[in-house]
C-alpha cells in the first residue's frame, strides 16, 4: 500500500507542490533557529502551522478526486482549510485537557510528579487518541464533512480495522524513520572531522549545547547542506504521509458504510436525517 500509494502521488503535482511549500517553510523556521533568531522562528514556527491545514486540504482534495489540477487544490485547500484545522484543536485541546486529569488524579494519589511522569502520562494520552482520529483529515475532506463527523467517521473506520491501520503507520514510520537516518548519517559523515569533538564534550556542555554553537562547528556550508537535507526530508514525508493516508482512507471507506449525514441541536445531540 505504501509503495502504491506513493507511486501515484508523482500524478499529482499540487501534492509535490505543497510538499515544497511546507518543507520550504521549515527550512527556513530551521535557518533561523541556526542563526539564533528565536523571537522570529517561533512566530514562523506558528505561520507554518497555519498553512498546513490548506496544504492538506488541498492534497487530499486532488487525490480523493483522482485529478491534478492547481485550480482543484487551492478550491479543496480553502473550502476545507477550517474542515481540517478546528477537528485538529478539538482533538488537541481534548489530549491536554485528559492528561492534565490524569496527572491530577495521580498527584491526589501521593505520587510525585516528575518531568519523565508527565511525558509518561501525556504519551499514554496521545498515543490512543492520535491513533483513533488519524484519519479525521482525510475524512473532512473526501466526504466533506464537518468537525464532529469527520472524528466520529475517523473513529468509525480505525476500529473497524485497528490491524490494517497499526501495520499502515508502522510502515509509514518506518519509512520515515530509515529516510531520516540516511539523511542524518550522511551529513554527520561528510562532516565527521568538524563533529568529533563532539564526543567528548561533558554532560554539562552537552546540556548547554545550542544550535548556533552546532552551526559554529560545522561553518556556513554545513549549515547550508543540512537545512537544504532537511527540507527535502520534509517534502518527502509530507507526501508520503498524504497519499497513503488518502490511500488508506479511501480502501477503508470502500469496506465500510458512508458516514450519515445529520445535525447537532444547541444541546451537542446528533440526529440523523
Amino acid at each position: 500500500m505504501l509503495v502504491e500509494a506513493f507511486r501515484e502521488s508523482f500524478g499529482h503535482p499540487e501534492v509535490w507542490l505543497a510538499g515544497v511549500i511546507f518543507g520550504a517553510l521549515d527550512a527556513i523556521q530551521l535557518m533561523l533557529s541556526f542563526q539564533g533568531e528565536t523571537f522570529i522562528s517561533v512566530r514562523l514556527r506558528v505561520l507554518v502551522y497555519l498553512v498546513l491545514p490548506f496544504l492538506l486540504a488541498g492534497a487530499y482534495g486532488v487525490l480523493g478526486a483522482r485529478q491534478s489540477s492547481v485550480r482543484l487544490f487551492a478550491a479543496e485547500g480553502v473550502r476545507h482549510y477550517f474542515r481540517v484545522l478546528l477537528p485538529g484543536l478539538v482533538v488537541g485541546f481534548g489530549v491536554l485537557l485528559l492528561a492534565l486529569v490524569l496527572i491530577l488524579a495521580i498527584a491526589i494519589g501521593g505520587t510525585a510528579v516528575s518531568p519523565g511522569l508527565l511525558s509518561v502520562a501525556s504519551a499514554a494520552v496521545l498515543i490512543p487518541v492520535a491513533f483513533v482520529f488519524f484519519l479525521y483529515d482525510t475524512a473532512a475532506v473526501i466526504e466533506s464533512l464537518g468537525v464532529f463527523a469527520s472524528l466520529r467517521r475517523s473513529a468509525t473506520l480505525v476500529l473497524a480495522c485497528p490491524g490494517r491501520v497499526v501495520a499502515s503507520v508502522i510502515m509509514i514510520l518506518f519509512a520515515l524513520l530509515s529516510a531520516g537516518l540516511l539523511v542524518s548519517l550522511g551529513w554527520t559523515l561528510l562532516f565527521f572531522d568538524r563533529l568529533e569533538p563532539l564526543a567528548s564534550i561533558s554532560v554539562e556542555e552537552a546540556a548547554s549545547f545550542t544550535i548556533p554553537d552546532l552551526a559554529g562547528m560545522v561553518g556556513p556550508e554545513g549549515v547550508a547542506l543540512l537545512i537544504v537535507l532537511y527540507g527535502l526530508f520534509v517534502v518527502f514525508a509530507f507526501v508520503l504521509v498524504a497519499s497513503c493516508k488518502a490511500r488508506l482512507f479511501e480502501d477503508l471507506a470502500n469496506k465500510a458504510p458512508p458516514e450519515p449525514e445529520g445535525v447537532y441541536d444547541e444541546k451537542g445531540r446528533y440526529y440523523r436525517y
